[in-house]
């Protein structure tokens, strides 16, 4: 275990990421709510901590691509869903491109 590690688990204790059932369903009021963050064009919903992040015109250009999806006109209607986020790993992980109904 590395040393930063231990630093975090001496002072958070042990933390374990929340499961999220696969048949997790993201609630049509998130995803009518505005945005809040100054810049942010779209959010991304995570199934692997059920958090969901706003995201800048950068940062959804970057997420589409690793969607392999077009980059839209507008990115109002639409949300990006990944299995792990920035929150509870690295980076984005397994995005997918969404338009809502």
């Amino acid at each position: 275990m590395n040393t930063k590690l231990k630093e975090k688990q001496n002072v958070l204790g042990q933390v374990v990421r929340p499961k999220i059932e696969e048949s997790f369903d993201i609630p049509e009021e998130k995803l009518k709510e505005p945005l809040f963050e100054e810049g942010a064009v779209v959010r991304c919903f995570c199934f692997g901590c059920g958090i969901s992040t706003e995201i800048t015109a950068e940062g959804a250009i970057h997420l589409a691509e690793k969607a392999e999806a077009d980059v839209p006109l507008s990115w109002e209607g639409f949300y990006f869903v990944s299995e792990e986020c920035i929150v509870c790993g690295k980076d984005f992980k397994r995005v997918s491109f969404k338009k809502n109904s």
